[in-house]
């Protein structure tokens, strides 16, 4: 009997010893590259069949999925621009995989999570994804430059700086400039003087999501979406050391700006850290120097990951210090008006695998602390120098998101539910402060999601109802000022996305979006020094409401691609901001333009087009076009600041580790224009570019772009720097060198 028990136990131990052998899991690793050039492709799509699970490799291009049991799998890889592949792999036996894929243009490869809660390629609106390499290859010192020129988005410029894109003629409050998903706490929203707060060294990613996004991201996103995507809080990575540096310089300014990033990731945790600076002097253009154009910023960030095997998340903090200059008393050598900005912010995230009906739940927030000060600098003779602080903002904001994916359920595909809160609270001092100080926050409810129609059809739809509410706080100024207003409203949208092959594809989205007046649209009343008009808010305005349609047809083979897209849109009680022809004379005998907030029923409607050719399988060349027209229809007049009809031709040549190219951008003459709005004439700029890759899987990237070749004088209609008589011209000839090196 002892015998047989000695027995028992040890066959059960060895039964035990192998089961949890056969239940040892170990990470699964590797890193997704180009075939030809070996360099990285960061952002490609790893999905493992077998056990449906997927990410989006990172910055450096790998990919590790921790937790995988031994066994056979098969990877499916995909990457915009790149044949989609299955690859088979032995585990654990094959580890620090490289996949290579290889290149082609094909349409829907590329998963853009702004336009998709789902993770899918299935779109209804267009939209368009820049990943790290192309964002060095256009980089600048403010996110309107980087991605100004690209169909359908323009840029609205007050000196670099607080440059920032515009969509489809949509600008402001309209237009929702987001930090990985969330609204990011600064004041670029509200006054063409102020900056988007992150430098664009910064950025890993950026998508755009041209057209209204309220269903998914409320007021705000009338017009479009533009999502900065960091790593400051790792989501995937190796185990081991890893980062980046980045280092930028420019002629036209004297820019100089870098970037530094580490990361080290263990089996469960990751911590990261980067620090960036930005300095340059004022815009040199072909008239000469435009004085009170100069930046000076520096920015730091550190975070932390964690992952188990149903849990991926995170926090980060980041602080940003900001200088630069406006060229609002040109004519004055002897003023100088300034803005000097800090912003503190705290981030997490975190992403939950249940196994349940509701299969994936995530949550983020952004939590941000701002000030910002706009300094008014007079030189006096003698050296002395008197610094007048007339605004001034100290704002707490605060945005969460949570949202859970729930399994197919009867005709519906994978759907999500969600709801978004957002919270800030802002004082306003200074000696010109032309708004009282103001309480509002916002909740909504959203839900979206995708049915089949057919094997080569699907339909989206989705409904959102939000609520916001908003409080004015007295100052110095409006020392009686207590105002509040509650309002609501609902978004909605339906679509369907068509794919026959893998050649074709078409989208149709019919939405219905809101936005809600902003605090300075509804109570402003004075000067706004930096912006340099007197503005006059009106209290009664109402809710912004659009309805309007947007399509695409994409048709692409292994040598064209294809894109053509509209829009139409009918905005009722649009919030417009007009001059008043009136003038407005300050304590200091100073003239100033009084413009105000008047609700107007407008409408706009317009398209892009683009073409690109793959010659040879190393030399490529295309074309875009695009157009938006905008009307007030209430009397059948233009709006104001719409930018006019552009072109932009290209080639480029690349063998894999070097590349040289060339581009033609024709702005037309934009002479459709309200009162007290100048026309532009037309223009052509040309510009260059060329680099170089070398070393271990081409970690180091050299890139030359000169902008403006021919140093033509032009003014860009989407320019607020004062137009009086005959303008101030844009930048002159620019010789950009960048490198990076990821290691």
């Amino acid at each position: 009997m002892k015998i047989f028990l000695l027995l028992l136990t040890l066959i059960s131990f060895k039964i035990t010893e192998v089961s949890i052998a056969q239940d040892a899991e170990y990470p699964l690793n590797g890193t997704v590259v180009d075939e030809v050039t070996l360099e990285p492709l960061p952002g490609a799509s790893v999905y493992i069949m077998e056990l449906n699970r997927a990410q989006a490799n990172d910055g450096d291009g790998r990919f590790e999925f921790a937790d995988v049991a031994e066994g056979s799998y098969t990877l499916h890889i995909r990457y915009l621009g790149y044949n989609e592949i299955r690859y088979d792999v032995n585990h654990p036996a094959e580890e620090n995989l490289i996949i290579g894929l290889k290149q082609i243009i094909i349409a829907g490869s590329d998963v853009i999570v702004t336009a998709s809660p789902l993770g899918r390629n299935n779109y209804y609106q267009p939209a368009n994804a820049y990943d790290i390499q192309e964002l060095q290859d256009r980089q600048a010192s403010s996110f309107g430059e980087m991605l100004d020129g690209e169909p359908g988005i323009a840029m609205r410029s007050f000196g670099p700086a607080p440059s920032r894109p515009v969509i489809r003629g949509f600008d402001g409050d309209r237009l929702l400039i987001l930090e990985n998903g969330e609204r990011m706490g600064d004041l670029s929203n509200t006054a063409h003087d102020h900056n988007i707060s992150i430098d664009p060294l910064a950025a890993d990613r950026i998508e755009v999501v041209r057209g209204p996004a309220s269903l998914l991201y409320g007021s705000s996103a009338l017009g479009g979406v533009v999502n900065i995507i960091t790593s400051d809080i790792p989501r995937e990575w190796g185990t081991g050391s890893s980062g980046s540096t980045a280092f930028e310089g420019s002629s036209m300014n004297d820019g100089l700006s870098g970037l530094g990033r580490y990361q080290y990731g263990g089996d469960q945790w990751a911590g990261t850290a980067r620090f960036s600076y930005r300095g340059a002097g004022d815009v040199q253009t072909p008239d000469g120097k435009l004085p009170g154009t100069f930046i000076q910023n520096v920015e730091g960030a550190g975070g932390v990951g964690y992952r188990t095997s149903g849990f991926n998340g995170g926090i980060s903090f980041s602080a940003i210090g900001h200088n630069f200059g406006l060229p609002e008393e040109i004519d004055d050598p002897d003023e100088d008006v300034e803005i000097r900005m800090n912003q503190q912010t705290f981030q997490g995230r975190g992403l939950w695998s249940t196994g349940h009906f509701f299969d994936q739940v995530e949550f983020r927030f952004h939590g941000s602390r701002l000030f910002q000060q706009e300094v008014e600098i007079e030189y006096l003779g003698g050296g002395a120098v008197d610094k007048d602080i007339e605004l001034e903002f100290e704002q707490y904001a605060i945005n969460s998101t949570l949202t859970a994916r729930h399994k197919p359920a009867g005709f519906l595909n994978e759907g999500v539910v969600g709801i978004n809160t957002h919270a800030r609270k802002m004082e306003v001092g200074g000696d010109e402060a032309f708004t009282p100080g103001v309480e509002n926050w916002s909740l909504a409810m959203f839900t979206y999601h995708e049915a089949p129609l057919s094997s080569i059809s699907t339909l989206q739809f989705g409904v959102r109802g939000e609520v916001q509410s908003l409080s004015t706080r007295p100052n110095d100024d409006f020392p009686n000022m207590r105002e509040s207003k509650t309002v609501s409203a609902f978004s909605g949208s339906i679509g369907v996305n068509i794919r026959p092959s893998s050649q074709f594809e078409f989208g149709a989205q019919f939405a219905r979006a809101h936005r809600f007046p902003i605090l300075e649209e509804m109570y402003a009343d004075g000067v706004h020094f930096a912006a340099g008009v007197f503005e006059r808010g009106n209290p009664s305005l109402g809710t912004e409401v659009g309805h309007g349609a947007d399509l695409f047809v994409k048709w692409a083979n292994n040598r064209i691609e294809t894109e053509l897209s509209g829009f139409y849109y009918r905005i009722s009680d649009y919030v417009a901001f007009e001059p008043t022809g009136s003038i407005f004379i300050d304590d200091r005998n100073r003239e100033w333009d009084v413009y105000e907030y008047r609700a107007r029923n407008a409408e706009l409607l317009g398209g892009e087009a683009l073409v690109s050719l793959r010659l040879t399988d190393h030399w490529e060349a295309g074309a875009s076009v695009d157009y938006v027209r905008g009307s007030i229809t209430d009397y059948n007049s233009p709006l104001p600041t719409m930018p006019p009809l552009r072109h932009r031709i290209y080639t480029r040549y690349e063998t894999g580790q070097w590349w040289i190219g060339g581009n033609l951008r024709i702005v037309n003459s934009q002479n459709r224009v309200v009162a007290e709005e100048l026309p532009t004439d037309g223009y052509k700029l040309i510009g260059l570019n060329a680099g170089y890759r070398f070393g271990d899987l081409n970690v180091h990237r050299i890139s030359l772009v000169v902008e403006n070749l021919a140093d033509t004088l032009y003014r860009d209609h989407l320019s607020r720097i004062d137009r009086s008589e005959f303008g101030f011209p844009m930048p002159g000839r620019n010789i950009r060198l960048s490198y990076r090196f990821i290691f």
